[in-house]
C-alpha cells in the first residue's frame, strides 16, 4: 500500500531544483504521480503528488528532504493526503480555454475566475504574464477551465463580454478538443 503526500517547494530560480527533489523521491521509493512546476519572477515553484511507499511519513519525508532544502535554499511543505485525492480522475465536463489580453491593472484575475466560480466553473489551470515593452506592457491570462453540463454557455458568454467591457481588456472562450496521447 503507498502514502501519498502532496509537495510544495519554492525558492530563487537555479538549476538543479527539479533534479534534486526527483532524486530525493527515487532515493525513497517514490513516484511523482501529478506535477506542476514554473519559474515566477526570479523564484521557481513546484507542487506535486507523489507515491511513497507504507510506512512513509511526512516527519521522514520532510527530513529527508532537509539536506536539500540547505543545499538549495527551498521552503519544501510535504502534506500527507488521501489516495482518493491523490488519484482524482480526470472530469468529464466540457474543458475551455479563456484567454485574456489587455491593459496590466488590479484586479483583473479576480473579477473573471468570481464570475466563473459564480457559475460553478472550476479553474484547472491558470497562467499570467506581463508582455511587451515596459512602456507598454500588456497583461496576458491564460485559463484552462471546467465547464459543467449545467452551466448555460451563452450565459458564460454574456457575462465575459460584459467583463470585456468592464475591464478593458479582449477576453475569448474556446473549446480544447481531447487529444488521444
Amino acid at each position: 500500500m503507498k502514502n501519498y503526500f502532496l509537495l510544495t517547494a519554492f525558492g530563487k530560480d537555479r538549476p538543479g531544483i527539479v533534479a534534486g527533489v526527483s532524486r530525493v523521491l527515487v532515493d525513497l521509493k517514490g513516484n511523482i504521480e501529478d506535477a506542476s512546476m514554473t519559474r515566477l519572477g526570479g523564484e521557481f515553484t513546484m507542487m506535486l503528488v507523489t507515491s511513497l511507499p507504507s510506512g512513509m511519513t511526512v516527519a521522514k519525508l520532510d527530513k529527508a528532504l532537509r539536506p536539500l532544502q540547505k543545499k538549495l535554499g527551498l521552503e519544501v511543505t510535504p502534506k500527507n493526503i488521501p489516495a482518493a485525492a491523490a488519484r482524482q480522475t480526470k472530469s468529464d465536463a466540457p474543458k475551455f480555454l479563456i484567454s485574456v489580453y489587455g491593459a496590466d491593472r488590479s484586479g483583473i484575475v479576480h473579477a473573471i475566475t468570481d464570475a466563473l466560480a459564480k457559475r460553478k466553473v472550476s479553474v484547472t489551470d491558470l497562467q499570467t504574464k506581463v508582455i511587451g515593452s515596459s512602456t507598454k506592457p500588456v497583461y496576458v491570462m491564460l485559463l484552462e477551465v471546467d465547464v459543467p453540463a449545467s452551466v448555460d454557455l451563452d450565459d458564460l458568454r454574456s457575462e465575459l463580454d460584459r467583463l470585456h467591457q468592464d475591464l478593458k481588456v479582449e477576453i475569448s472562450l474556446q473549446d480544447i478538443e481531447a487529444i488521444a496521447l
